[in-house]
């Protein structure tokens, strides 16, 4: 039976929601920018029906943390200030899937802001043997000059602080780190928020790292949106790689 409860994590408010005494794994889904949890519900109640118990943290920023003006001069820091803060919580909420599910296999997941952050966690964080990363990228150095150039963002003096940050923590330059797991990367192919061209650059250098599995999708037309399509082949994809013993 699928339950959904409210916890608190150090400070984190999240959902959980369970699938019952037999997950798979466990799924840890971070939400996107402007959104926030209780958003993301019907994701989780679907990797539930699927076997996956699933915890969704409320990243700062958002929800119940206090939501900022997203539209102001000052959000596009902001927005990289919370993928840092949601990467260096991970370790609380890995500390309490532990305790909660020892011996179950973890897996990140995220959409948007959350698979720039899940892309992030999986990098740093070798608890997990899976990432699924939607409408992301795991080049965010590449991705913040897309970003700047798209959204006609000049750099301000404390931008070059802002650069070290992303250059600091960029899962492009760790990908070494992934040997061994895997990453399962989708995105729209008509998205005019994220543009898709970092993810595939970042794709293309896992490609050739024979120690990592990695899978790149695109869906014709389709924009900054998670599908039933989409959702279906991360199940799918979730299946596979979290049924292999671990090497």
């Amino acid at each position: 039976m699928i339950r959904e409860t409210r916890i608190n994590i150090d400070g984190i408010p999240a959902l959980q929601i369970t699938c019952g005494d037999m997950p798979k794994g466990v799924v840890l889904f971070y939400h996107g920018w402007t959104s926030q949890k209780e958003y993301q519900s019907v994701r989780g109640h679907l990797l539930a029906a699927y076997g996956y118990d699933v915890l969704i943290p409320e990243a700062v920023n958002h929800g119940e943390r206090g939501p900022i003006d997203y539209n102001s001069p000052a959000a596009y820091g902001e927005f990289w200030q919370t993928v840092f803060q949601n990467i260096r919580e991970a370790p609380s909420i890995i500390k309490y899937i532990r305790k909660w599910r020892r011996h179950v296999p973890c897996a990140v997941m995220g959409h948007s802001m959350g698979a720039f952050t899940a892309l992030g966690v999986m990098t740093h964080y070798t608890e997990f043997r899976t990432a699924v990363a939607l409408n992301g990228s795991g080049w965010w150095d590449e991705s913040d000059r897309r970003f700047r150039a798209a959204l006609h963002i000049e750099k301000p003096r404390s931008y070059r602080v802002l650069a070290m940050q992303i250059q600091a923590m960029d899962p492009y330059a760790y990908t070494h780190k992934l040997a061994g797991r895997s990453v399962l990367a989708l995105n729209g192919g008509a998205d005019d928020v994220v543009d898709n061209k970092a993810q595939e650059l970042y794709m293309e250098k896992l490609a050739k790292d024979s120690q990592v599995i990695s899978r790149y999708g695109t869906y014709d037309g389709l924009g900054h949106f998670v599908t039933t399509n989409m959702m279906g082949d991360a199940v799918q994809w979730l299946d596979e790689a979290l049924a292999v013993p671990v090497r």
